[in-house]
């Protein structure tokens, strides 16, 4: 018998007695019985699926939830750190900081992290899949931080890559969050770019052949060369404007991973 409902059972018969008469003593045992369930059943689980009887508490199914969390994040770090070829020392550092400073992973835990790490890394998962399975652990507050600290791990070399910006995306929308949100993590590693929208005539909501077409065309109607006949002056002033629209496009390039 499990432990709660000998106890309630012994609780339930000492009762009895004390009130006296066999139908208190019958009752008050039932009744104890009936609690002791109770708590059995707060704090133990069915037994597990591999027949052994062994219970599981609580506790073990949290660690076990913790686990298959851990993993699927993990994918998704590893997704975005191998998006621009191999995982460097650096990248690594971050996705350590991201689970011990975030989520306070303890040290086993995050040997935890580092054995996924490396497994993803022989085997790559499915980054839709791992994907899904944080959308549905996380609120949209917490998948926004994730976001956050994914892009983090892409700029850690300083750049972001093409590569490394269609992974975000890809990420993004497993994680459920709207082309909006993307922007807003974007913004708040680089800026939102509108001034350098504006020189190229453009909003953010350009398409990348719409950035090209519109750069190409004001350089070649404010190059230099197009004005020499009109003295220094006009070269001067057509060079300064060149580089502005220049500075534009290469910055507004870095923003998007053109």
């Amino acid at each position: 018998m499990a432990p709660g409902k000998v106890l309630g059972a012994m609780l339930g018969l000492a009762i009895g007695l004390l009130i006296g008469g066999p139908l208190a003593i019958v009752l008050l045992v039932i009744a104890g019985l009936l609690v002791g369930h109770q708590v059995d059943e707060l704090h133990v689980l069915p037994s597990d699926t591999a027949g052994q009887g062994e219970p599981v508490t609580r506790s073990a199914l949290e660690l076990a939830a913790q686990d298959h969390f851990a993993r699927h994040l993990c994918a998704l770090f590893i997704e975005v750190a191998r998006a621009d070829g191999d995982v460097v020392r650096d990248e690594v550092r971050v996705v350590r900081e991201y689970f011990a400073d975030q989520l306070k992973y303890g040290p086993e835990a995050l040997g935890l992290v580092r054995r996924y790490l490396k497994e993803h890394l022989a085997r790559p998962p499915s980054l839709e899949d791992s994907a899904a399975a944080c959308r549905d652990e996380l609120p949209t507050s917490e998948r926004l931080l994730l976001l956050d600290a994914l892009y983090g791990l892409a700029l850690v070399d300083g750049r972001l890559q093409r590569a490394e910006q269609d992974t975000l995306r890809r990420v993004a929308q497993g994680l459920g969050l709207s082309e909006e949100d993307l922007r807003s993590v974007t913004a708040r590693h680089f800026g939102d770019g509108e001034v350098h929208y504006a020189r190229l005539g453009l909003t953010a909501e350009a398409s990348d052949a719409d950035v090209k077409r519109a750069y190409r065309q004001l350089a070649a109607a404010h190059h230099p060369d197009r004005v020499a006949h009109l003295g220094q002056g006009a070269v001067e002033q057509a060079s300064r404007r060149f580089q502005e629209i220049r500075e534009s496009y290469e910055e507004i390039r870095r923003l998007r991973g053109l």
